[in-house]
């Protein structure tokens, strides 16, 4: 009886274990990288994945430390499609990946391999916001990074697919703070002059739910963008932005 009542003890005493979605949740990078590998079912491998993305893109300075942190993330997304081949989460952040890996290399056949993965999940899954917003913020990346014509003419990028891709991914999720933010990340990127236009997408940020970690962290993000556009220096609002931004302190 002792034995056994010492056992309810310690059971009842021992935090339990938390799950990669717990740790997610609280945005414990590392703690959702272990549990995902040890649970190994699809969805906590995405997870991990994504952990891995969120240390590289906002923890990281190093560029070579980056990438590997993509190689990781990209191992996990692959476990994760080998397990659950028609996982849309799976497929769109191994689009992710490989669009992150073609900014940080500058490699256009990456980045075109990129647009046509987005495209593919948005096509199969017109209700899935974060299809609609990774092909809208691929297009207006390659267009501030290389500049209209050249974004054209080697990658095929257009103006128009910004302002439709975004908004019906805010449609489609109205109080998910991400593509809000990612939004007007790109609208500052491809110039100051669109600062006001960033504001507006902003405004009201503050009160949307963060349902993770991830979501969390591009609030608070959002929160002081939203602050820095109105102290009236757009110049200022953009070089913040262009810090946020995945990968955003590394030179």
């Amino acid at each position: 009886m002792k034995i056994l009542l010492a056992t309810l003890l310690l059971a009842t005493a021992a935090p339990a274990l938390a799950t990669a979605a717990d740790a997610f949740h609280d945005g414990k990078w590392a703690s959702v990288i272990a549990q995902g590998h040890a649970e190994a079912t699809p969805a906590a491998l995405v997870l991990a994945g994504r952990a891995q993305l969120a240390i590289a893109c906002y923890e990281t300075r190093d560029r070579a430390r980056a990438l590997d942190l993509l190689t990781l993330a990209e191992k996990d997304f692959d476990m994760a499609l080998a397990r659950a081949p028609a996982s849309v989460e799976a497929q769109i952040q191994k689009a992710i990946v490989i669009g992150y890996r073609a900014k940080l290399t500058k490699s256009p056949g990456l980045a075109r391999d990129a647009r046509k993965r987005f495209e593919a999940v948005r096509t199969a899954h017109p209700n899935f916001a974060t299809g609609w917003a990774a092909v809208a913020g691929w297009h207006g990346g390659s267009i501030a990074t290389l500049g209209s014509f050249l974004a054209s003419t080697m990658l095929g990028a257009k103006s128009g697919e910004v302002d439709k891709g975004f908004a019906q991914a805010i449609r489609l999720e109205p109080n998910n703070p991400v593509h809000r933010l990612f939004y007007a990340h790109t609208l500052l990127d491809l110039s100051p002059g669109n600062a006001a236009r960033a504001g507006n997408v902003l405004q009201g940020l503050d009160r949307l739910p963060a349902e993770d970690g991830f979501a969390a962290l591009l609030r608070a993000q959002g929160v002081a963008l939203a602050a820095a556009i109105r102290a009236g220096d757009a110049r200022a609002a953009q070089a913040l932005a262009r810090r946020q931004a995945p990968f955003g302190t590394i030179a």
